[in-house]
């Protein structure tokens, strides 16, 4: 995990509350995106005698496997990330708790183009090239962009999930002065980032049309503040419940399906109200 990852960290802490109450202990610790820090981690940790590891996994495909020998010796429940492509070649004692990513760039493409009655251009900010979720929200978008004619992707950029580098890259955008109208981004954090450069940069954040994933609370308040129009709510408290779940179906030996699939919700001005009272 990264620590500038609210999201992910939300996930770790609602998983942390729910094992404490039922009176189990958790500890949690980051890789900080580093597979082989990972993987000592899992070792670790299955040294210690561990009963159940959640595991974000950071690796690739090819590196990720390696993690699924120790489903020998204890149940791993991978989280928000998928660790291979074919989730279904994972093996016994394993898991995979997450949002179908088909799902949320297509939500969130879909709304901006009808609220732009399908016409504009449009910027897209990238999580991280090499990420899972990142490339499928990014074709996602580019999917429903080539369903309408009148509707262009003029400029796409990685800035890796964060809200700073985001803010230097629609910067740099705007001192460009390249044309667009509609800004899409892989996540909350990199779309705020852009509404802040907006502003700095003496734009009305209204005047555009703009988007993320994630429904956070501060992308909630820009949304309730007619600054954002578009976020997908991946439910962070619905992933750490099916954590939950499946970790002690698997410690009970019980059959759990997997992929554990939790939906993603459009959110926009006319329910943000519902996901604020949350």
């Amino acid at each position: 995990m990264s620590q500038e990852d609210s999201f992910r960290n939300q996930i770790s802490k609602d998983i942390e509350r729910q094992i404490d109450a039922k009176g189990d202990v958790s500890y949690i610790d980051s890789a900080d995106g580093d597979f082989a820090t990972q993987l000592a981690q899992v070792q670790q940790f299955v040294d210690a005698g561990a009963d159940a590891i959640v595991i974000f996994a950071v690796g690739t495909p090819e590196q990720n496997r390696q993690l699924f020998r120790y489903a020998k010796q204890v149940p791993l429940i991978f989280i928000n990330t998928e660790p291979v492509e074919d989730l279904s070649s994972m093996p016994a004692n394993t898991v995979y708790v997450g949002s179908n990513e088909q799902q949320s760039g297509t939500l969130q493409m879909e709304e901006l183009a009808r609220l732009a009655h399908h016409q504009g251009k449009v910027a897209l900010l990238i999580g991280d090239e090499n990420h899972p979720a990142a490339r499928a929200r990014t074709q996602d978008v580019k999917q429903v962009l080539a369903k309408y004619p009148n509707m262009s992707l003029v400029a796409s950029k990685t800035a890796n999930w964060q809200r700073n580098q985001a803010y230097k890259v629609v910067s740099q955008w705007l001192q460009q002065q390249l044309p667009f109208d509609v800004l899409v981004a892989n996540n909350d954090e990199m779309i705020l980032g852009g509404l802040m450069a907006l502003r700095d940069a003496g734009k009305n954040p209204a005047d555009y049309l703009t988007g993320g994933i994630d429904a956070t609370v501060d992308a909630l308040k820009e949304l309730q503040a007619g600054n954002l129009d578009v976020t997908i709510l991946q439910d962070a408290a619905g992933q750490a419940s099916a954590v939950v779940d499946a970790t002690y179906k698997l410690l009970q030996q019980q059959a759990v399906h997997s992929p554990s699939w939790v939906p993603f919700r459009l959110v926009t001005s006319n329910n943000v109200q519902t996901f604020l009272n949350n």
